[in-house]
């Protein structure tokens, strides 16, 4: 699988982010080159304040124990050993499981902004990824009008931040647009 440089990744995604929050929304990346499988993790900071991570080491725990759980409910006695293909199928529903609340692992975020740079907006605003709908929610092709449109009540965390800190954003700059308009047409406020 042919990945893209970091360095090239970030400087792609951070050109698709509204300008005025650039400088605010931050993706880092971090590989651990001495571990034997070369774990990383990918995380989003918003003003220097971790909001989301995604890293190897905490999502094979977790993806491990809710296999585990769904293993042993399925087994009708407890002392019952089970077949790899009991274990592989628990394994596949903790994945998706894992996933639909918006944790995995670094390689799958790396994926998830890789695949992003080439969606059309409207893709991204409805891929199941919370990570590719965070980076829609303040993707400069979203406009004003789709951005009021969106319902973010139920969504990951990550999503309902940089929604509300998009929100914030374009209030501050219409509120500018409206201050210009009016002291360049003093007629306009009558």
């Amino acid at each position: 699988m042919s990945r893209m440089r970091w360095s090239h990744l970030k400087t792609a995604l951070g050109e698709l982010c509204v300008p005025e929050l650039r400088a605010r929304v931050r993706l880092h990346q971090a590989r651990y080159r001495y571990t034997r499988e070369e774990v990383g993790r990918v995380w989003v900071t918003i003003d220097g304040r971790e909001v989301a991570s995604f890293d190897t080491s905490s999502y094979i725990r977790r993806r491990s124990e809710l296999s585990v759980a769904l293993l042993t409910a399925q087994r009708p006695e407890a002392g019952e050993t089970s077949s790899p293909l009991g274990y592989l199928e628990a394994d596949e529903k903790a994945r998706a499981a894992l996933r639909a609340a918006g944790q995995y692992d670094d390689y799958e975020a790396l994926a998830d902004l890789e695949a992003y740079l080439s969606m059309g907006i409207d893709a991204a605003l409805k891929c199941p990824s919370p990570l590719v709908r965070a980076l829609a929610v303040i993707d400069r092709r979203v406009g004003k009008r789709t951005l009021r449109k969106l319902a973010v009540g139920a969504e990951h965390q990550l999503v309902r931040e940089l929604y509300l800190l998009r929100c914030a954003v374009e209030r501050e700059a219409t509120a500018r647009e409206r201050k210009t308009y009016e002291s360049t047409n003093p007629a306009s406020g009558d």
